[in-house]
């Protein structure tokens, strides 16, 4: 494991600052939250979508019970961006969140993954369970096969709604896709196809364009939030992403709880009937008014759920 320095400062109740890898590359990262509160790490989805928004809705609800670490993941919004000619993969993040537990001191932490960040989290408790109390997952992506036709057909109701005919045709023909990697670059067709109505597909309630009206006030220069891009083609580019994590999960003895907007089309079917496998180490928890971010649409009842889960343990 790379030597890490730490660069951090307070303000207010939170603390925030970089941790320095060795390659110089700095991660950006917040505390929430008393020191002797039970510790949970935050990864956000997206890829690339950054901890701004997590933070915003529920820094301040879940830090009265819990300690938050929430980072932006090698690459994203605040932390150093990732080079064209640099080599970057899934596993690099994974071992960056172990980095970051050994240079905070940390001897056991709980995970909390949205999205594609449960994608990350499932490979952490994967490649170091015993460092890991708990996962978290809400509205994980575990496969990306699945996710994508399950999109498709959240887009062809959409298109549906829109009158587009040859493009319903064309959804229909999309989810028989077999290949993960293919089906997925029809899916990410489809979603720049719906342009703005395609936030129908992540968003239930009616604040349908919330992200980016947090992205405008957040004060974060917009070439910060660019360097998502760079982050997702690598990942894509590696290829790792698109394996399954569904296989592995009886492997994971941990307490997880899977918290999943109604309205979801991220965590599939057969996701949740991977995780729903009547283990009881694991609990599901739906938020009937959601759609792919309860965090967002019912932030008093999510941080509850969470609060409950983890006063069981």
């Amino acid at each position: 494991m790379n030597e890490i320095d730490r660069l951090d400062r307070t303000e207010g109740e939170k603390m925030f600052g970089y941790i320095m890898l060795t390659n110089k590359k700095k991660i950006y990262y917040e505390i929430h939250g008393e020191v002797h509160l039970p510790v949970f790490l935050y990864l956000h989805g997206g890829p690339g979508a950054g901890s701004y928004d997590f933070i915003e809705h529920q820094g301040h609800r879940l830090s009265k019970f819990m300690r938050i670490i929430a980072i932006d993941q090698r690459g994203v919004l605040r932390s150093d961006s990732i080079e064209d000619n640099e080599s970057f993969g899934i596993f690099d993040l994974v071992d960056d969140c172990e980095a970051i537990r050994k240079q905070l001191g940390i001897k056991k932490w709980g995970i909390i993954g949205h999205s594609f960040g449960g994608y990350v989290a499932v490979q952490y408790q994967l490649h170091y369970p015993e460092n890991v109390t708990s996962l978290l997952l809400e509205c994980p992506m575990l496969d990306l096969g699945s996710s994508a036709r399950s999109l498709i057909a959240g887009a062809a109701q959409e298109y549906e709604r829109l009158g587009k005919d040859e493009k319903i045709k064309d959804c229909l023909t999309a989810v028989n896709i077999m290949g993960t990697e293919e089906v997925w670059g029809k899916c990410i067709e489809f979603l720049q196809d719906l342009e703005e109505h395609k936030d129908n597909l992540y968003v239930y309630g009616e604040d349908k364009h919330f992200f980016d009206h947090l992205v405008e006030k957040s004060g974060i220069p917009q070439k910060n939030w660019e360097r998502a891009a760079n982050h997702q083609q690598k990942l894509y580019q590696e290829g790792k992403v698109f394996e399954s994590l569904l296989p592995h999960l009886d492997s994971i003895t941990c307490p997880m709880l899977l918290l999943k907007g109604k309205y979801d089309w991220v965590t599939s079917k057969d996701q949740l009937t991977a995780f729903s496998n009547g283990q009881s180490n694991r609990k599901l928890s739906i938020f009937k008014q959601s759609g792919h971010f309860p965090r967002f649409e019912e932030p008093a009842l999510y941080a509850s759920v969470i609060r409950e889960f983890i006063s069981d343990k």
